[in-house]
């Protein structure tokens, strides 16, 4: 005979309706299985809305494609605006809607605070966390936008490595260079700036990075730049193709960095906040070492001032 729990049809909760959860969605509502899909926002686009800078815009046509065709899916019921936690409870999603499972798929959205006594203090006072900052730069140019809420800064430091700490690094470049130009009366928008590079467009008008005097901006980061997660490493790769992918994640961040004009110091992990009349001066690092495929943390430490902090981990 058969169970009541093998012939009842199944119906999945996903919490989350960007990426990570039209994906699981998608192939859930493939094999016959109803979904509901919970989205805190209106639109189920997530980080790729806001959370990319906007000169990233074929890319994010591309993903608002491709999660809308997933959740298209007659299997699929999209509820927006609807916070678990706020509007529905967890326990009472898990336990009384009658969901045979509930998939946690809510992505990056909310930033990992940074792990250092007194971060939150600083907070607004030259700590800065990344999705705000990315998303207040995207709205820059609105007419309904707060310039001051923010400051970009020559001499800031970004914590973090990857793709979304590149992406810092490149707004604090290029901004702090457009500002640079502004007082010489040369006006170069920033889409510019990034498209072609910061010392090409600085030749076009006779000038040197030099010229310009900044300090520039750092990533710090725990690992060596050829550990930075910006090609994947395939699975089952061979050492040779692992050796490959390593050397091209060289290749491409070399290529950023002479372009944009930012440094990356690899093998740092923050340790402890230098906090001068409340605000956040600087930073003691910590050197680490790779053994195998883990961080290790050594005796050497190191102090960096600057300008401000931006945590983007």
């Amino acid at each position: 005979m058969t169970s009541e729990a093998t012939t009842r049809p199944h119906c999945v909760a996903v919490i989350g309706g960007a990426v990570s959860g039209a994906e699981v969605a998608g192939r859930l509502a493939n094999k016959g299985i109803s979904v509901a899909v919970f989205e805190q926002n209106p639109r189920p686009f997530g980080k790729i809305e806001d959370g990319l800078p906007r000169w990233h815009h074929k890319l994010r046509e591309k993903e608002y494609s491709a999660i809308g065709a997933k959740l298209s899916h007659p299997n699929i019921f999209y509820v927006p605006n609807t916070e678990v936690g706020r509007d529905v409870g967890f326990a009472e999603l898990c336990n009384d809607w009658g969901f045979s499972s509930v998939i946690l798929a809510n992505g990056a959205w909310r930033d990992r605070p940074v792990q250092l006594d007194g971060a939150e203090d600083v907070v607004g006072k030259g700590l800065t966390y990344q999705n705000p900052f990315v998303t207040w730069w995207n709205h820059l140019d609105e007419a309904d936008a707060d310039p001051s809420l923010f400051d970009v800064k020559d001499d800031t430091l970004v914590l973090g490595g990857g793709l979304a700490s590149i992406d810092v690094a490149k707004i604090v470049m290029l901004e702090t260079t457009r500002a640079k130009l502004l007082e010489r009366g040369i006006d170069v928008d920033v889409i510019t700036l990034e498209v072609k590079g910061i010392p090409k467009i600085l030749e076009g008008h006779g000038l040197t990075v030099s010229d310009l005097g900044l300090k520039g901006c750092t990533i710090f980061y725990r690992r060596r730049v050829e550990d930075m997660p910006v090609v994947t490493i395939p699975d089952g790769a061979t050492p040779e193709r692992e050796a490959k992918v390593r050397a091209s994640r060289q290749t491409l961040i070399d290529k950023a960095i002479r372009k944009y004009g930012f440094e990356i110091q690899e093998l740092a992990v923050a340790d402890s906040l230098i906090i001068e009349d409340g605000q956040l001066a600087g930073l003691v690092f910590r050197r680490t070492k790779i053994e195998g495929n883990r961080v290790v943390s050594t005796d050497e430490t190191f102090e960096r001032r600057g300008a401000a902090v931006i945590s983007s981990i």
